[in-house]
């Protein structure tokens, strides 16, 4: 069955859609599926888009074609609007450079059923259902109807009105009302009628776009910004875009070209009563630049999206719990809520960012609630799905408020089809993976359509042939290769092997070949342990969750009660070996469970050749390269080291320990320096790609990561963490050694780049191995070491494939073609085998040669669904499942040959060139030599070819030498050179002469006075000296300082007592009276921490204080929350629209502190649940879990509490109390009227009595 999968679109939510689409073809089961992938571009064209462009990055890295983009100094990535007004010609053009356009009337000879991957306009809205009802083609999800409600918030808002559903006080606010009338008039009335906090979102958007929550003391002009914000319009002073600097003005328009958070092109400009559409931000900038000239300062530019709003919603933010829950039909057409879901945040808004990228929030799964109460949610999205006529499958948004109600925040005909989304979460939870669930979207939608049109003969054909080929895949599963997949671990890439696994896991699912199995290792002190993972658990995105669930593993019963009713969904569509519990398995086990395994772990177990070594000896085929080769290539100083002893340039590297650092600090710091120059590279010897690899330019960074890479257990550096500029919460391992290099640069290359190239080896019928080199991948210059997320996640990257070495294809594929040999050569070097990915740095000659400086080895990389492997292999016309398939192959063939044979260099090796071959490295004291006999490769000559006898390098050297010795001596001696050289001499001569006799007639030295000092005087005294002596004075530059007198001079031209003539101009420069505007900074480039905040404002001459410290044990000591500036409150998002202070101002800071120390345990056992949280916050405590099956907490009482109290016994400020609620008094309590039911456990006596009073 042909199902064609329509993925992109015009909406703002196109890359989620793009990322989806990606997915759904992926996870297709190829057993029972064709996919067939229809990309819908911004114009609402149709593509059959060829298959490789699927796994790109975004969007904008293949359409409109790279090619047809017009300059853009600015370096702005752009969607095809920005191309301007195109013919259907240009569009047709644009479309035939990645696939083939598809009329509507063409698409039933092509696709048998449509998976809506589409989001917002032409998605869910019913515009494309209908399309493809005029056309008989079934689709999934809703019908057209149902899809309009969900898409319109207000629509939604008057029905849940209507069905009696609870609603918060709300108002709407047209675009047209808002622009004719007066702002304080809206506030007002949005105050009276909604009250604060308020949420303020567009009607027609997705959940996260637009969206903003309002407090009161916000106030007007916050209200104006959120108001703006939804509608897509933005207000640009003059004087503000003057003020900013080239690189702020275009990071203000990168901002809001992000059709995410910020408006998106086009966008008409209106200025002085004038619009204009502009397409292009070069072009905005330009505008911009060019009318602020003009304009008077008190004017202002109005941005607004050519797409615009119409309506925004303004609601009550409801304070309680946010779930997202899906709700499916069953087999009986009943429906059925999955278990919610909890997102837990620290922001009120859930936005985009929030919302997509792992990591940022975290999910639980039921929500944390009584079951009631949980129920109560389940039936109230069943009855809104029924109620309002959705079909197939929906996700609903709410909140479960603290008075115990259920409100309804939005609501998607189309979830999210990202891995880690909520449609494929809750799935697992009655254990669906997400080749079954696509499956059943696929029937249960053909089923619906054909309950809308039950006389429509293809489509009774369609789902006939579709439960056949159920039936036949079910008895079919047997006959699949058992895989286990690998992941997990303790490194600092544990979280990555997660993504990686649970990629791997569901494109093999998907396959008609491999059955996978999950499996997570939990490393120990005393080594390893293997556990069979549910599917719920395998998609938890964090490895530390996963392990804690795995280690405390419950089943909550209502989650069960829930699988029982989708028991006949699991029958159809589900495995019969699904399990619902993780189990521990043995290496043994694991032997007689699986054929063979694939290792999805990054770092220390994995790459290391333990594992592989465990793996060989029970005769099971893994991917990757064998024990010897990880060994080596999981540590980066052995790795270099080899090749190096090979004739490679690699860079200068030094192995520092802890013990030198303890046995004295500043000669470990003088070992380094004397190696090194700043900046240089320090990173651990044995870990990821990305961890705590750092740039360090000073010997305070130098000392602040060695502390914090030798720091002791439990301990946090959070002093260094501050200096190395880390984020909040992220990791920086602890480690026995440091590795240092020198950075390496272009050394007269006229071309240097990072690279990164994948590759992948076969099996010749000879048993030698063929290396496969892909296309290196350019990784963009930033000045700093890529993160995770920069390389893994999708639309973080930072690359370019193929890299830009030529716009010339003859004279790219002679550079690729040297790097790529030498790359190989490296491999086979190191006995890499499998797969892999190399790093280098590559440096481009002036007559196109090419030297490759190998960076590192990654034996088992990454393979996350944005990794760059996927997209250079679809290069080389691989699928991400073909290539995975080829990685397994290997193995098996490997594990079937036995003894690996060794690996041949290609047919005519490079010889070692001398000046490629490094000095010996001397090792220092407190150093560690990790150096390793070079193995891997055996070097063979063919038989007539003497063996090569490599040159000492010191009479290499001594003949060099000589050589330019004798050249020197002939080119001096030579006619050519002493003529010219005589030549030159006499010029300078003649032109001496000339010069020194000119400035003595001009000059009429002896007739000079002395120049005054002036610097220090104020400015009228200095012109009055001025006049007396005979000179004059010129101010040419002025600036502002707080802590210099105004109009005093402090910079003069001639300098004081030099001579002048009479009548001479001193110029000079004072300090400016009126102070200069200095734009913000933004938090996030701060990191949010205080000190690095106030060091940016101290360059801008802003003073800080801080006003006020709040106790949070969940964010670092000093995070900003917000700040003052003369009373006006400024938020993190108000200086990413760009707030201007005048230099020399102070503002007034709110941030974190995390008090350290003890407190006594308070006694809450009997109290109300009101007096409870009063006591846990008034003694610096927290509150943690509440458990207890009541439907109102603040009349609850406490019966039991975690920690107990004992009098005397004390805990750590900042640590968590559960209590246990009950609806009922609790026998044995004191009076209520008692006055110590309001402390913690006073004994009642007369002095605490009177204490109390």
């Amino acid at each position: 069955m042909k199902v064609g999968i329509l993925f992109g679109g015009p909406s703002r939510e196109r890359e989620i859609s793009f990322a989806g689409g990606r997915t759904v073809y992926d996870n297709l089961d190829r057993s029972l599926f064709e996919p067939v992938p229809l990309f819908v571009d911004s114009h609402r064209n149709i593509i059959l888009l060829d298959w490789h462009f699927i796994y790109k990055g975004a969007i904008r890295n293949f359409y409109p074609p790279p090619a047809t983009l017009p300059p853009s100094p600015h370096h702005f990535e752009i969607y095809v609007e920005s191309l301007g007004e195109l013919s259907v010609e240009q569009q047709d053009e644009l479309i035939r450079q990645v696939g083939s356009k598809v009329e509507p009337e063409e698409l039933p000879a092509l696709i048998d059923i449509a998976f809506l991957a589409l989001h917002g306009a032409y998605g869910e809205n019913g515009e494309i259902q209908r399309e493809l009802t005029q056309l008989n083609i079934p689709y999934t999800g809703s019908g057209a109807r149902a899809c309009q409600i969900g898409a319109d918030k207000s629509m939604l808002s008057e029905l849940l009105g209507v069905r009696n559903f609870t609603r918060p006080p709300m108002m709407a606010l047209y675009r047209e009302e808002w622009l004719q009338g007066k702002p304080s008039d809206y506030y007002q009335e949005a105050t009276e009628k909604v009250g604060f906090p308020m949420a303020i979102r567009p009607v027609s958007q997705g959940p996260s776009i637009g969206v903003s929550i309002l407090t009161e003391d916000q106030g007007l002009e916050g209200f104006d910004l959120a108001i703006n914000r939804a509608l897509f319009r933005e207000i640009l002073p003059v004087y503000e875009w003057r003020d900013r600097s080239k690189f702020e003005r275009s990071e203000y328009v990168h901002l809001i070209t992000d059709i995410r958070d910020g408006l998106g092109f086009p966008i008409d400009v209106t200025f002085q009563g004038t619009a204009q559409t502009i397409y292009h931000p070069e072009g905005l900038i330009d505008y911009l630049n060019k009318r602020s000239d003009t304009g008077a300062e008190g004017e202002a530019f109005i941005l607004e999206s050519h797409h615009q709003e119409e309506k925004v919603l303004i609601e009550k933010y409801t304070e309680g719990k946010y779930f997202s829950c899906i709700v499916v039909q069953n087999e009986d057409k009943g429906v059925t809520a999955l278990p919610p879901t909890e997102i837990i945040r620290d922001s009120h808004v859930f936005d985009y960012n929030f919302r997509y990228m792992l990591g940022l929030s975290q999910k639980i799964t039921p929500v944390e609630l009584p079951e009631q109460q949980i129920q109560a949610i389940r039936e109230a999205c069943q009855r809104l799905f029924e109620e309002l006529g959705f079909k197939v499958y929906a996700r609903i948004d709410g909140v479960f408020s603290k008075e115990g109600k259920v409100l309804f925040t939005g609501l998607k005909t189309t979830s999210a089809m990202l891995p880690s989304s909520f449609l494929f979460h809750q799935a697992a939870e009655i254990g669906l993976n997400s080749a079954q669930v696509l499956t059943f979207i696929l029937r249960t939608s053909l089923q619906e359509r054909l309950a809308e049109a039950p006389d429509n003969e293809q489509y009774q054909s369609l789902l006939a042939q579709l439960d056949q080929k159920i039936a036949a895949a079910r008895s079919a599963a047997a006959q699949k290769r058992r895989m286990g997949v690998l992941f997990g671990g303790n490194s600092f890439e544990r979280h990555l092997s997660v993504q990686t696994g649970r990629n791997v896991f569901e494109k093999l699912a998907s396959s008609t070949q491999y059955q996978p199995l999950p499996i997570f290792l939990n490393q120990t002190e005393e080594g390893y342990e293997l556990y069979q993972l549910p599917l719920n658990l395998m998609l938890t995105d964090n490895a530390d969750e996963i392990r804690e669930r795995v280690s405390s593993f419950q089943v909550h019963p209502l989650v069960q009660a829930i699988r029982r009713e989708c028991a006949g969904l699991r029958a159809r569509y589900g495995s019969p070996e699904t399990i619902f519990e993780p189990r521990k398995r043995s290496e043994d086990e694991l032997a007689e469970w699986v054929n063979g395994v694939f290792i999805a772990l990054h770092g220390r177990p994995g790459e290391d050749g333990q594992l592989q070594e465990e793996l060989e000896k029970r005769g099971l085929p893994y991917n990757g390269s064998g024990v010897q080769s990880s060994a080596v290539t999981i540590n980066k100083y052995q790795t270099l080291q080899t090749l190096a002893r090979n004739g490679f340039t690699v860079a200068d590297q030094l192995v520092m320990s802890r013990q030198a650092f303890e046995q004295s600090q500043e000669e470990f710091y003088k070992r380094v320096e004397n190696r090194l120059a700043y900046p240089f590279v320090a990173k651990p010897v044995d870990d990821g790609s990305s961890s705590a690899v750092k740039i360090l330019k000073s010997r305070e960074e130098l000392e602040a990561f060695t502390r914090l890479m030798f720091r002791p257990p439990g301990e946090e550096g959070k002093e260094a963490r501050h200096k190395l500029r880390l984020k909040i919460r992220e990791e920086f391992p602890r480690k026995p050694e440091i590795l240092f290099e020198n950075l390496v640069g272009a050394r007269g290359a006229r071309q240097f780049m990072e690279v990164t190239i994948g590759l992948l080896t076969h099996y010749k019928d000879n048993g030698a191995i063929r290396y496969e080199l892909f296309e290196p991948s350019e990784i963009l210059a930033t000045g700093e070491i890529p993160s995770l997320e920069d390389k893994f996640f999708a639309g973080e990257e930072q690359h370019i494939t193929p890299a830009r070495f030529s716009s010339n294809p003859e004279e790219y594929q002679a550079i690729t073609r040297q790097l790529k040999e030498q790359v190989e050569r490296a491999a086979r070097i190191l006995n890499i085998q499998g797969y892999a990915r190399i790093d280098a740095f590559v440096r481009i000659y002036s007559d196109n040669s090419v030297e490759a400086i190998i960076i590192e080895t990654n034996s088992l990389p990454a393979l996350t669904p944005a990794a760059i492997l996927f997209q250079q292999a679809a290069i080389n016309g691989y699928t991400p499942f073909e290539y995975l398939d080829k990685i397994i192959t290997f193995g098996f063939e490997r594990q079937a040959r036995k003894t690996p044979l060794a690996p041949t260099l290609p047919e005519k090796a490079p010889p070692v060139d001398p000046l490629r071959v490094p000095k010996a490295i001397t090792v220092m004291p407190g150093t560690t030599e990790k150096g390793q006999p070079v193995y891997g490769a055996v070097y063979k000559k063919e038989p007539d070819s003497p063996p090569l006898k490599p040159q000492p390098f010191w009479q290499y050297l001594l003949g060099q030498a000589r050589k330019v010795a004798v050249e020197t001596g002939r080119f001096l001696a030579s006619p050519v050179f002493l003529r010219n050289f005589g030549a030159i001499i006499g010029t300078f001569l003649v032109f001496f002469f000339l010069a020194t006799s000119f400035l003595n007639l001009y000059t009429h030295h002896g007739e000079s006075l002395q120049v005054p000092d002036f610097i220090g005087m104020d400015l009228r005294d200095a012109s009055r000296k001025a006049q007396r002596q005979d000179f004059k004075l010129t101010v040419i530059d002025s600036f502002f300082d707080s802590s210099k007198i105004p109009n005093t001079i402090y910079q003069q031209d001639p300098k004081a007592f030099q001579r002048a003539k009479q009548g001479r101009t001193i110029y000079v420069s004072k300090y400016r009276v009126t102070p200069d505007s200095a734009i913000l900074p933004t938090l996030v480039s701060a990191g949010y921490n205080y000190t690095q905040y106030a060091t940016k404002l101290k360059r801008l001459d802003i003073k800080t204080a801080v006003r006020e410290k709040i106790f949070d044990s969940k964010q670092e000591e000093n995070t900003i929350l917000y700040f003052y500036h003369k009373g006006r409150k400024i938020t993190d998002e108000m200086l990413r629209r760009g707030v201007k202070v005048p230099k020399g101002a102070t503002l007034d800071f709110v941030i974190t502190e995390r008090i350290t120390g003890a407190v006594p345990v308070p006694d809450l056992v009997c109290k109300r649940y009101d007096a409870a949280i009063f006591l846990i916050e008034g003694s610096n405590l927290i509150l943690g879990n509440v458990f207890g099956d009541t439907g109102f907490h603040e009349g609850a009482y406490v019966y039991k509490q975690e920690p107990e109290y004992i009098p005397g016994m004390q805990m750590g400020i900042g640590q968590q109390i559960n209590i246990y609620l009950t609806d009922t008094r609790p026998a044995g309590c004191a009076d209520d009227l008692d006055p110590s039911s309001l402390d913690g456990g006073s004994d009642g006596s007369q002095e605490e009595q009177e204490d109390f009073n």
